[in-house]
C-alpha cells in the first residue's frame, strides 16, 4: 500500500508530507503531533465511515470525527489537509471536504458494460483492459485472463459478474472500515471494564475511540494469547469473559493485577489477534508500543505483532500497520527486521542464488520469516518542530544509523562534559 499524507496547520503541525506504506513509524518528543497525524490517517483511510451523504453534512461529519480522536481543537481556519490512495482521494482545504471516491467510479464504468458483455462475447479492448486492474483487489474469484479461455459466453459473462461484485465489495469495506486506534491509554481499558457503573454514574468522559478499541476487544473470540515472548510461561487466558495471566498452569492473576507491560502488550495483540484472517485489509494504528517495557520486551513485542502481519499481495488489501513511538530501542527493532529481509532474500531462501540451509535454520530462530519486513513496504519519520523528516534510507533499506544513535550520542556528551569538569 502507497499513499500520501499532507498536513499544513494542523495543531503542532505546520507542515509534513509524508510517504506512507504497508508499514510507518512516527517517532519524536512529545506534543510533536505525531498522535494527531496518526489520528488524521485514520479518518482519512476510511472516509465513508466517517462522512454523512450531502454538502450540508459532510463537514459537520467531519468535525464530529475528529472529536471522537479529540483533535477537533487542532483544526484551524487555514487548515488544509490532503490525502490519496488508490482507493480514493479526500481533501479538506478553506473549510470544506472534498471526497473523490477513484476506485468506485472505476467499478461503475466498468460495470455499465454489463448488458453490453450479456449480449456480446466481446469488449471494448480498454474496458478489458480495466477490469485487469481489478484482478488485483481480489484472489478469490477467477481473473480476467481465465475468463477468455475455452469457455461459454455464459460462463465467462457471470465471471465477470463476479469479478465486478467481490471488487465492489472490497472498495466498500476499505472505503468505510477505518483501522482500528489502539491508543497509549490502551491499559484503561481494564479499568473501565472492572468499573463501568461507576465511570457512567459519574459521568467520566471517556473518548470514543477508547471505548471503540474495548468494544473491539470484547469481540476477541480466542481464549489465549502465548506471552511467552516476553516472560518464560507466561500465558493470557480469557476465563468467563475475565482476562488472565497464567504464570503457569495453576497459578493466575487478574489481567487488572498484572504488570502495566504485560497489560499494554496485551491490549495490543487482543484485537490484532481477533481480526479474521480470511476477510479484506485490516489497518491498526498502534501508539506508543513500548510503553512500560524493558528495552528487549520492546524488540520481542515488535517481532511478535510484525509476525502476525499478513502481507499484502496487492497494495490496499494485506495488513498495515502504522506506530508513533518515542523510543529509539522500536527503530532499532524494525531495523532488525528490515535487515532480516534481506538477508532472507540473499541466504534463506531457498530460490535465492546464495542460499544455505543452515543461515535459514540460523534466520528463523533469530528472527521468523514472517516478521522481517521487505524495504519496499517502510516508511520511517521524525516529527519534530511543526515538520516531518525521512529517517529511512531507502537506498540501503535501513533506517538512518545516525538518528538512533542521537538519543545515546546526547547523553554520551553530557557524560564526556561532566568527565571534564572532574579533570
Amino acid at each position: 500500500m502507497q499513499s500520501r499524507l499532507i498536513v499544513k496547520n494542523f495543531g503542532p503541525i505546520e507542515y509534513v508530507d509524508l510517504d506512507l506504506r504497508n508499514v510507518n513509524v512516527f517517532i519524536g518528543p512529545q506534543a510533536s503531533g505525531k498522535s494527531a497525524l496518526a489520528k488524521l490517517y485514520t479518518i482519512f483511510k476510511a472516509p465513508r465511515k466517517f462522512l454523512k451523504n450531502g454538502n450540508s453534512e459532510i463537514k459537520a461529519s467531519f468535525i464530529e470525527a475528529l472529536e471522537e480522536y479529540n483533535i477537533a481543537s487542532f483544526l484551524k481556519q487555514d487548515s488544509e489537509i490532503s490525502f490519496e490512495c488508490e482507493i480514493h482521494t479526500l481533501t479538506y482545504s478553506n473549510e470544506e471536504i472534498n471526497y473523490n471516491p477513484k476506485l468506485k467510479h472505476e467499478i461503475e464504468e466498468i460495470s455499465a458494460q454489463n448488458e453490453l458483455f450479456k449480449r456480446a462475447e466481446l469488449l471494448d479492448f480498454t474496458v478489458k483492459d480495466k477490469i485487469k486492474k481489478l484482478e488485483r483487489y481480489q484472489s478469490i474469484v477467477p481473473k480476467w485472463h481465465e475468463i477468455n479461455i475455452n469457455n461459454t459466453h455464459e460462463n465467462k459473462y457471470n465471471q465477470f459478474c463476479q469479478v465486478i461484485t467481490t471488487a465492489t465489495e472490497i472498495e466498500n469495506y476499505l472505503s468505510t472500515q477505518a483501522p482500528t486506534y489502539i491508543a497509549a491509554e490502551r491499559s484503561f481499558i481494564n479499568l473501565v471494564k472492572d468499573f463501568s457503573f461507576n465511570l457512567l454514574l459519574n459521568k467520566v468522559p471517556i473518548p470514543k475511540h477508547i471505548l471503540l478499541l474495548g468494544a473491539e476487544m470484547e469481540r476477541y473470540a480466542s481464549n489465549e494469547i502465548d506471552l511467552t515472548f516476553l516472560n518464560d510461561k507466561l500465558v493470557y487466558r480469557n476465563i468467563n469473559g475475565e482476562g488472565r495471566i497464567f504464570v503457569n498452569e495453576q497459578t493466575s492473576i487478574k489481567l487488572i493485577e498484572a504488570a502495566s507491560g504485560i497489560q499494554s502488550a496485551v491490549n495490543i495483540l487482543i484485537p490484532i489477534l481477533s481480526h479474521d484472517k480470511t476477510s479484506y485489509q485490516r489497518s491498526f494504528v498502534i501508539e506508543e508500543p513500548e510503553l512500560n517495557l524493558f528495552p528487549s520486551a520492546q524488540y520481542a513485542l515488535i517481532k511478535k505483532i510484525e509476525s502476525l502481519r499478513q502481507e499484502a499481495y496487492f497494495s490496499d488489501t494485506g495488513a498495515i500497520h502504522t506506530y508513533t513511538t518515542h523510543s529509539p530501542y522500536i527503530l532499532s527493532a524494525f531495523n532488525n527486521l528490515l535487515y532480516a529481509s534481506k538477508v532472507w532474500n540473499e541466504k534463506g531462501s531457498p530460490a535465492s542464488v546464495n542460499y544455505s540451509s543452515d543461515i535459514e535454520g540460523k534466520l528463523k530462530e533469530i528472527i521468523p520469516e514472517n516478521a522481517n519486513i521487505p524495504p519496499g513496504i517502510f516508511s520511517a519519520y521524525q516529527i519534530k518542530n511543526g515538520t516531518a523528516k525521512t529517517i529511512f534510507d531507502r537506498e540501503k533499506g535501513l533506517i538512518i544509523d545516525n538518528y538512533i544513535d542521537d538519543v545515546s550520542d546526547e547523553m554520551g556528551d553530557d557524560f564526556d562534559a561532566l568527565t571534564s569538569l572532574m579533570k
